[in-house]
């Protein structure tokens, strides 16, 4: 198949898809659904995979997985006192196109912009992770999970991004961040213009 015909296939599968529902994840609620969230929502993985292959390409990562964590408490915190934003699915893919458009760019960032990129991350998806559960206990046992579950995901990928140190390597990282870019800025188009 040439690669027209596989962009219209892929433009129909976009075109095509129902909003994803957060919660619960393949009817698994409560923590261990909260657990799952970061790997099996896929705005989620692609924000948190492009903000894992930024820190590697970039060598720094202490102050931005800090930042990450932060944002990530501070945001499931603004969930439990019932603040959910309507839009969060959008920030999620603004923050995932970021980092990915910064990963194929590949050029030495300032600290601040990764500790700032890596709160924003962990904020977007935090906010669009409220849980729907019917006791307070089940939800705040999902937030829990959704934290631990988030933060171990970034940890799990920053293992392998900073070994990216070859070459092929490192173009191959490149290519992932902006295929991330480019999904991400897709289904934001479609999500606004639709």
């Amino acid at each position: 198949m040439n690669f027209i015909a596989r962009a219209w296939v892929a433009v129909a599968f976009v075109a095509t898809a129902a909003p994803a529902s957060a919660h619960p994840v393949f009817g698994v609620t409560g923590f261990a659904g909260g657990l799952l969230h970061a790997l099996l929502v896929p705005t989620h993985l692609m924000a948190v995979v492009a903000l894992a292959l930024l820190i590697g390409q970039q060598r720094r990562g202490r102050g931005a997985v800090i930042a990450y964590a932060a944002a990530i408490i501070a945001g499931l915190g603004a969930i439990a006192i019932a603040y959910v934003p309507e839009r969060a699915d959008e920030g999620v893919l603004a923050v995932a196109a970021s980092a990915g458009l910064l990963v194929a760019l590949a050029r030495p960032l300032p600290r601040s912009v990764g500790v700032l990129l890596a709160g924003a991350v962990g904020l977007a998806v935090a906010l669009d992770s409220p849980p729907e559960a019917i006791s307070l206990r089940d939800a705040n046992l999902a937030l829990l999970g959704t934290a631990i579950g988030a933060l171990l995901v970034l940890l799990a990928l920053l293992q392998l991004t900073t070994r990216l140190t070859r070459g092929w390597q490192r173009i191959g990282a490149r290519i992932a961040g902006s295929w991330i870019a480019a999904t991400a800025i897709l289904v934001l188009a479609l999500r606004l213009v639709g």
